[in-house]
């Protein structure tokens, strides 16, 4: 077991001043393992940080998949303080904001505008009323976790509008439906739909393609929120790798190595109308984050044929933890890809899933941190990564010896 002592105590003091001891509910202690898991970060670098007890993880987290060039990687630190000597927030748009947009409108050459924002959320949720004014029609059809906001949220966790907050007459305008029903569900409310959101990663290639061809023959606006896969999926993300044209694409963790900063990238005639819907951010063109998205921005271009620089080896490490699930827990269940990946029975509620608490400890043992999501960057060496894939083989076996046991 470690020694978390100053994490335990300092949890007690947090969790009485910041709801679940964490602003971001993505990182709250209460998603991880007491006397296993660091609740508090003092100090990172590379693909390591170090917690307030002292104790050195090896990062399989990587602050929910934003940072995917390290923790405290030079070329960024460098373009950051040289902005700070220039200033951080200007009563003009810096020429930062600019350069970024051409920067991203060049490695996603379909579209020739953008807007920025400061979280995904809010860039996914200004495709949405950008969708309902543009169409005329007032409906969202969406499947996954697209954000705490009113629009959608009570779908991603379902639960009752009133258990949320939110009013009863929201319920009636966001749809849901299961991946297996998309199809039938976009063609039997077409008519009320103005958008239909999806995180691409979860879907083929043809589902994707047949979804784009509907939306488009029903005055549908198809929007991909890649905030999560983007970068850490491929240079141009799903949308250029799988060459889709959706009408709206949402990006954002990886644009700046962990500063916030997100965007939707469309057309002109889908964006600009933005402004006339006063949609708007006092932050959105804070310059550090514009500073980092652009050192960024050079690193991925640099590494452009070879990215995501982990996926070779995690690829391998893929196989290796498919063919220990079919030789000992056939009922696991192995999602995601390269650019992140998680096992799972079959439980609704991930955050409950007994895998995931039993993968948590046997990582943690180890000193390797994770919430249930396995998340490499490129300060990740092969072994390391090769190390890993080891871990959750030999996790596997122990896992099935154990449920035997019990059972």
């Amino acid at each position: 077991m470690n020694k978390l002592q100053k994490s335990n105590s300092f949890y007690d003091k947090y969790i009485e001043i910041i709801p679940a001891a964490s602003s971001t509910l993505a990182k709250s202690p209460k998603r991880l393992i007491k006397n296993y898991s660091p609740f508090f970060t003092q100090k990172a670098q590379g693909a390591y940080f170090t917690d307030i007890d002292g104790n050195e993880w090896l990062d399989c987290e990587m602050a929910m998949g934003t940072v995917v060039w390290g923790h405290s990687r030079e070329e960024i630190n460098k373009a950051i303080i040289r902005q700070v000597n220039n200033g951080c927030h200007y009563s003009t748009p810096g020429v930062l904001e600019l350069e970024l947009a051409e920067q991203l409108l060049s490695r996603y050459p379909k579209y020739n505008a953008i807007k920025f924002f400061k979280n995904g959320s809010d860039s996914v949720y200004a495709a949405v009323r950008a969708a309902r004014y543009l169409t005329g029609k007032e409906k969202s059809l969406s499947l996954e976790y697209h954000g705490w906001l009113d629009w959608s949220v009570f779908r991603s966790y379902r639960l009752p509008t009133c258990e949320l907050g939110i009013p009863d007459c929201l319920e009636s305008l966001s749809l849901s439906c299961s991946k297996s029903d998309l199809i039938e569900t976009i063609n039997e409310h077409s008519d009320s739909l103005a958008c239909v959101v999806i995180c691409p990663a979860s879907y083929t290639s043809s589902t994707l393609q047949e979804v784009q061809s509907i939306c488009k023959s029903r005055n549908i606006v198809l929007i991909f929120d890649e905030v999560t896969s983007g970068i850490r999926y491929g240079y141009g993300g799903v949308t250029n790798t799988l060459n889709l044209s959706p009408d709206i694409v949402c990006v954002s963790k990886g644009l700046t190595n962990g500063l916030p900063l997100a965007a939707a990238i469309g057309s002109r005639e889908i964006i600009h109308p933005m402004e006339k819907l006063k949609i708007s951010n006092a932050h959105s063109g804070e310059n550090l984050a514009l500073a980092a998205a652009l050192a960024c921005e050079k690193m991925l271009y640099d590494n452009r044929n070879n990215w995501p620089s982990w996926r070779s080896a995690t690829s391998k490490v893929l196989r290796e933890i498919d063919s220990a699930i079919k030789a000992f827990c056939p009922y696991l269940i192995l999602e995601g890809n390269e650019g992140c990946f998680s096992l799972r029975q079959d439980y609704n509620d991930f955050w409950k899933d007994p895998f995931r608490e039993y993968l948590i400890k046997h990582l943690a043992r180890r000193k390797v941190f994770s919430r249930g999501y396995i998340l490499f960057s490129d300060m990740h060496s092969d072994d390391e990564i090769a190390s890993i894939g080891k871990m959750i083989c030999e996790g596997i076996i122990e896992y099935s010896k154990q449920d035997t046991i019990n059972s």
